[in-house]
């Protein structure tokens, strides 16, 4: 694997210290530096990680229980899910171990290492879109910090690019 980063959004420790030296040194700076930088200090990582697990459930564990069971949240390396019934939960009790390592060898490992599951709405309510919080205002700090972390990137549009990354990350 190269030291660009893994693909759930995390910076390898190389990256990281690549970073700091691009930082220090004055240098330009890599995006996926950047990105994965940003992405890890803002939280978006674990949130990319609990999205790539909605989009693969039902490849994970099929059609029958994913009209009966959905996961809610990922918590550290806990998964929430909300299962249609009690009958249905006590089936994904005994299946639970073969479910995390079904999604662990799609996402990478220890990508989940628990599940909880409880009773609650199973079917998503609108299509297969993620549901979406409503945006809070950006505090000063945090505007400046955005400004500071993208404002050393040459190219206009992909400058603005990681600014309105960040910022929807940030709301």
């Amino acid at each position: 694997m190269s030291n660009k980063g893994s693909h759930d959004g995390r910076s390898s420790p190389r990256e990281s210290t690549n970073a700091a030296k691009q930082r220090s040194s004055g240098g330009p700076f890599r995006v996926s530096s950047i990105l994965a930088y940003s992405f890890g200090s803002l939280g978006v990582s674990a949130k990319l990680k609990e999205y790539r697990i909605k989009k693969i459930w039902t490849e994970c564990v099929g059609e029958n229980i994913s009209n009966r069971a959905r996961p809610i949240k990922l918590a550290g390396g806990t998964l929430y899910c909300a299962v249609s019934s009690s009958p249905w939960m006590a089936e994904l009790n005994y299946q639970k171990s073969e479910i995390i390592t079904r999604i662990n060898n799609k996402l990478g490992k220890d990508t989940v290492s628990a599940i909880i599951f409880k009773i609650g709405q199973a079917i998503e309510p609108s299509s297969n879109t993620v549901p979406r919080k409503m945006p809070k205002a950006l505090t000063e700090e945090e505007k400046d910090f955005i400004e500071k972390s993208a404002g050393r990137i040459e190219d206009a549009s992909l400058r603005a690019l990681v600014k309105r990354v960040m910022e929807k990350a940030k709301s």
